[in-house]
């Protein structure tokens, strides 16, 4: 598995595809508009993304999608979640006998599937084929080569291992997983929680109030997935509790940057237009709030967040009102 496709130049997709060509595998990267792509004084930039990063000289742009996938035996796929399902679609036709990774967080709208089960629907891929990846990391900080860790989840057992030694390095590892869907709900709902961290943080609370908001988050992800029927262990793993606290109390998360610009006064559009990237848990907010009132299960900081966001409710007295709301059950 030495030929690797990423589609998706985003952030995430460019890091890892630069933690592999660093290997000296053979990547190529794809992205919708390759002109993000510069090259300065003959080195190669994401001036996008990651405009301060100077990338792998092993590194190829391709321009081609339906090349970049026939060429691979690896096809990892890092785009954002409200394309996802169109764009499954759209790559089925050139589909042969890769192995799949999907970096994707999010749950789909209307049918409450993560981007795995979106993937296998919309392409008819088997299943054992397709894995995921999910955990507490930063884009910025793996460029930086900090010591970092992610989970890569699927159904076969083999194909975990070898695709984890992929990309195993001296900063970098990767554990595996068979549950698959605790894994990926665990990396859609965090991004929820990243929000009301940030939301906190720019109200002025401090680390008391953090704490409280990510234990109280863990309680409520635990009641959803006992719904599900994920296995809530998994909340215990780098794709929950890890994942959780890396995206609630890092600044370069754009999840917590969008709860922060919420808190400092911002109003949902100009904080999404700031940001001016994918911020997940926009999305994932309604398809969650939705869900637990079918569910008919209290998660306290989603209405919260429900409120403020959809609402137009004012975000302090909101956040006050969440005490009172929140029962005193502990665990």
């Amino acid at each position: 598995m030495k030929k690797i496709a990423i589609l998706g130049g985003g952030s995430w997709g460019t890091t890892l595809a630069n933690l592999l060509a660093e290997k000296g595998l053979d990547v190529s990267l794809w992205n919708r508009n390759s002109n993000i792509f510069i090259k300065r004084k003959n080195k190669l930039y994401n001036k996008k993304y990651l405009p301060d990063y100077e990338l792998s000289k092993n590194l190829l742009i391709q321009n081609n999608l339906e090349k970049a996938i026939n060429s691979s035996q690896l096809l990892i796929i890092a785009i954002p979640s409200k394309y996802f399902k169109e764009f499954s679609r759209k790559i089925s036709k050139y589909l042969t006998n890769q192995k799949v990774l999907i970096l994707t967080k999010g749950i789909e709208k209307k049918s409450f599937m993560t981007m795995s089960e979106v993937f296998i629907q919309e392409t008819k891929f088997p299943k054992k084929s397709v894995m995921v990846l999910s955990g507490p990391n930063i884009a910025d900080e793996i460029m930086r080569k900090n010591i970092s860790a992610s989970v890569i989840a699927g159904k076969n057992l083999s194909t975990l291992e070898k695709v984890s030694q992929l990309f195993n390095t001296k900063y970098f590892k990767t554990f595996i997983s068979q549950d698959i869907k605790g894994v990926e709900m665990s990396g859609a709902l965090k991004n929820l929680y990243a929000i009301c961290s940030g939301l906190s943080d720019g109200l002025g609370f401090e680390s008391n109030t953090k704490a409280m908001l990510l234990t109280r988050a863990l309680k409520e992800m635990s009641n959803l997935f006992q719904e599900i029927k994920a296995n809530p262990k998994t909340l215990l793993g780098l794709s929950g509790v890890g994942d959780l606290i890396a995206t609630s109390s890092s600044t370069k998360s754009r999840n917590y940057s969008f709860g922060f610009l919420l808190g400092q006064g911002i109003s949902p559009k100009e904080a999404l237009d700031k940001i001016d990237q994918s911020v997940e848990g926009f999305g994932t907010l309604k398809v969650i709030y939705q869900k637990k009132n079918n569910f008919r299960i209290k998660m306290p900081i989603v209405d919260v967040l429900y409120q403020i966001i959809y609402l137009d409710k004012n975000p302090k007295k909101c956040f006050l009102n969440f005490l009172n709301e929140s029962g005193n059950i502990d665990t």
